[in-house]
C-alpha cells in the first residue's frame, strides 16, 4: 500500500510539474516564412511574412494563449517600416507589456525609428 501510495505521489508531483498546451508558444510556419523572407527579400515574402506573423497573434487569442516573444515586436517593427506609426507603436507596447525584459531593445527601435523620422523631414 505504501508503494501505490508513493508511486501516485511522485507521478502527480511530476504531473504538476510538467507543461500544459497553455504553456507551449504556437509559432506557426514563421520560421518558414522568415527565411523565405530573408533568402528573396521583397514585396511578397513579405506580405507571406507579416500574414504569418499575424496568424500566430490570433492563434494565441482565440486559444488563449502568450504570443511568443517577440511576434508583437517584429510586427510593430514591419508596421513602422511602412509608415503606419500608430499601430505599430501600439504592437511594440504590447511586447513590452507581455515582455518587460524586451523594453531596452524596443526603446531602441522607437528611437531609431523616431530619429530616421527627424531626418527625413
Amino acid at each position: 500500500m505504501k508503494k501505490i501510495i508513493l508511486i501516485l505521489i511522485s507521478f502527480l508531483t511530476l504531473y504538476g510539474c510538467g507543461t500544459t498546451s497553455k504553456d507551449t508558444f504556437y509559432w506557426g510556419n514563421y520560421s518558414i516564412t522568415l527565411y523565405d523572407y530573408k533568402k528573396n527579400p521583397d514585396e511578397e515574402t513579405l506580405e507571406a511574412h507579416k500574414k504569418e506573423i499575424l496568424s500566430v497573434i490570433e492563434y494565441a487569442d482565440k486559444w488563449e494563449r502568450k504570443v511568443p516573444p517577440g511576434i508583437y515586436g517584429e510586427y510593430g517593427y514591419l508596421l513602422l517600416k511602412e509608415g503606419n506609426e500608430t499601430e505599430g507603436m501600439e504592437y511594440l507596447e504590447k511586447e513590452v507589456n507581455l515582455y518587460p525584459e524586451s523594453a531596452v531593445f524596443i526603446e531602441r527601435i522607437k528611437n531609431n525609428y523616431m530619429g530616421e523620422k527627424q531626418w527625413k523631414k
